[in-house]
């Protein structure tokens, strides 16, 4: 008997403790919240992580009624990599807002080179290998397939470990300034051939600057392949 009003103030006690928390929102379900909506609002192809901010421990809110609801007011399909702030609000009768921030990290399959190269060197196959890689600070010129890069020149060094851009490399010089090379003119039912001397370096499909060597004259071509260009009536 003499325990029984201990035994009721403890259980008192309790039940206070558990209507008190539930009239607060747990925190974690403003996270999960948060989340969801940054991983809805990434871009579909790539992977990522989301490590929330904690809140201050001591903050409460009133529980909320309804689903929550997360915003931003910035461009989640951009994010590569980094913080974020998204809003979370509640919109019953105890209606409250608040912003939370979240650490993202994307992944994405790019290429690495694996052996350094030179500038002016074809890259190939051997020189790289295609990796999951952390993706902050790179725009959207990364190289995530091979044929991206197999046979391309390396516009500088490239130390190995380098995450392969397109500002990295370039396709490879079909022509150098001083080539002989022949020039291809051409139209339905014609097509006439002459020697030409080029005036400048050339990519493929990239127009340069041609001397005629019969005539002298200067002409625009199109590179076509090593030694030969193209030019239109």
């Amino acid at each position: 008997m003499n325990n029984k009003p201990v035994f009721f103030i403890l259980t008192f006690v309790c039940l206070t403790s558990v209507r008190a928390e539930s009239s607060f929102q747990s925190h974690e379900t403003i996270y999960q919240a948060a989340r969801e909506y940054i991983g809805q609002n990434l871009t579909a192809s790539d992977e990522y992580e989301i490590d929330m901010v904690p809140l201050d421990s001591l903050l409460t809110l009133p529980a909320c009624s309804k689903p929550l609801e997360a915003f931003t007011t910035g461009d989640l399909t951009k994010v590569k990599s980094g913080r974020v702030a998204v809003g979370v609000r509640c919109n019953s009768d105890k209606k409250w807002s608040i912003f939370i921030s979240a650490i993202v990290k994307v992944y994405q399959k790019v290429a690495v080179l694996i052996q350094p190269v030179k500038r002016g060197d074809t890259i190939t196959r051997g020189h790289f290998s295609i990796e999951r890689r952390e993706i902050a600070k790179f725009g959207d010129e990364l190289i995530t397939r091979a044929e991206q890069v197999e046979n391309k020149q390396a516009l500088r060094f490239l130390p190995a470990g380098t995450i392969l851009t397109a500002k990295n490399i370039a396709e490879p010089k079909l022509v150098k300034k001083g080539d002989k090379i022949i020039i291809s003119a051409s139209q339905p039912g014609f097509s006439v051939r002459m020697n030409g001397l080029a005036m400048m370096d050339g990519a493929k499909g990239q127009i340069i600057r041609i001397k005629n060597q019969t005539s002298g004259r200067i002409v625009s071509a199109t590179v076509v392949e090593p030694g030969m260009v193209s030019v239109n009536f």
